[in-house]
């Protein structure tokens, strides 16, 4: 397990994601944070060698790794798919508490061609793979005629980017729709399970 970062060192991390969120990675600089910090310039390289460095340390600081684990624990499941609408309950629920690390995902993509992140979403990407071959092995007879990765790639990215929308915009569809966050959940698995249209 990592080291706990020391006062300074969480003050100057809290400093440069508060910069970073509000002016973006190329508009703060080392003195920026350095007062934002309340640290001096001596105290912002006793814990890092540059901005880049602090940059990184954000991203992968987070624990949204941990909790994205939680999700494919989910879809590991005996019950999946029937248990789709906890996996977006859990998706929800994980983009709302990480909401401002998710920023910093975009911010990397528009700053640098996500070359910070893509390690990261690579790391999750295999283990949707990996998930994928593991429905094929065990449920290929009640799956549909595709490949299992592409499904599980397909069901996550509705959940995830329905909720970034809302957690990066500030754009609730709860209140937009008259519904609950629950039953906009609910709806949304019950989409991707059944299709749009009624069998008869």
């Amino acid at each position: 397990m990592a080291d706990e970062p020391s006062s300074n060192q969480q003050r100057i991390l809290d400093a440069a994601k508060r910069l970073f969120l509000t002016k973006g990675y190329n508009g703060s600089n080392l003195r920026d944070i350095a007062r934002e910090a309340k640290v001096s310039m001596g105290g912002i390289y006793h814990h890092f060698a540059s901005k880049q460095e602090i940059y990184q340390s954000l991203l992968t600081g987070s624990d949204v790794t941990a909790d994205m684990l939680n999700v494919l624990r989910l879809l590991r499941n005996p019950e999946f798919p029937d248990n789709l609408a906890d996996v977006g309950d859990a998706i929800a629920l994980t983009i709302r508490k990480h909401k401002d690390t998710f920023k910093l995902f975009y911010i990397d993509v528009l700053e640098f061609e996500g070359r910070n992140v893509n390690p990261l979403i690579q790391r999750f990407r295999d283990g949707f793979r990996d998930l994928g071959d593991l429905l094929l092995a065990h449920k290929k007879d009640q799956l549909v005629d595709l490949h299992p990765a592409l499904i599980i790639r397909v069901l996550l990215d509705v959940f995830i980017q329905t909720r970034l929308e809302e957690a990066v915009l500030g754009m609730s569809m709860a209140e937009s729709l008259g519904l609950s966050d629950e039953e906009i959940t609910r709806q949304i698995a019950r989409l991707l399970l059944e299709g749009l249209i009624k069998r008869t």
